[in-house]
């Protein structure tokens, strides 16, 4: 499991004061917030990007602390679209991602096929639409093949085909044991698949799980 323990993260301003959270395998949780409030810093701190001004940030396994350093391969993060090289393909990205982090190779014409790139795959990326954009990077999180996925408003630029899609690859990979954090939007539909959400407010992060309607956690 992923944790964080008494933290506290400031970038110009405090975002967040003595927050603890933990994040199970084969579960999904919601990072909800107000721009600017933190959920993008929150996911880098988690992703080892960025460091907390306070508190630890650690996975558990087997009652055994392992650094984020160390354990780096297996936590994937992709911030957004935004990244992506406009020279390079999304074909270029999967076959690097799937050496990089996969712990066991994943077949990646597969992975291509899923989400409808086709013949995009092997275009430079500046020739995608926004959405083929956001399904290379989404394709990016099945290859890597990691233990925790760490995902920013992931749905951004899906339509609604995209976005069922989308809720049933997140639903497939809770059921192979993946953890996954996402953030988004107050009531969006990618909650029904939440096992617990988490709102940011007031520089304190709240376990809302409560909340969420049984019946919802798929």
């Amino acid at each position: 499991m992923l944790k964080i323990e008494n933290m506290t993260l400031v970038t110009r301003e405090t975002l967040l004061e003595d927050a603890s959270a933990t994040f199970e395998l084969g579960l999904a949780y919601g990072l909800v917030a107000p721009n600017g409030s933190g959920k993008t810093t929150l996911l880098r701190v988690l992703a080892g990007l960025t460091r907390e001004r306070e508190g630890v940030v650690y996975l558990e396994e087997n009652n055994k602390i392992l650094d984020l350093v160390s354990s780096r391969r297996r936590i994937f993060y992709y911030e957004s679209s935004a990244w992506l090289d406009k020279h390079l393909s999304a074909w270029d990205y999967l076959q690097f991602i799937n050496e990089k982090w996969a712990n066991s190779k994943v077949d990646v014409n597969e992975v291509i096929k899923y989400w409808d790139l086709g013949e995009f795959a092997k275009l430079p990326i500046r020739k995608y639409s926004l959405g083929m954009k956001q399904k290379a990077v989404l394709a990016m999180y099945a290859v890597s093949n990691t233990d925790y996925w760490l995902m920013d408003e992931p749905m951004n630029g899906l339509d609604e085909k995209n976005q069922k899609q989308f809720i049933g690859f997140m639903r497939e990979a809770k059921q192979r044991g993946v953890c996954i954090i996402f953030s988004s939007h107050q009531n969006d539909n990618l909650h029904s698949i939440a096992d617990k959400v988490y709102y940011i407010a007031d520089k304190t992060l709240t376990d809302t799980a409560e909340d969420i309607p049984k019946g919802e956690h798929k």
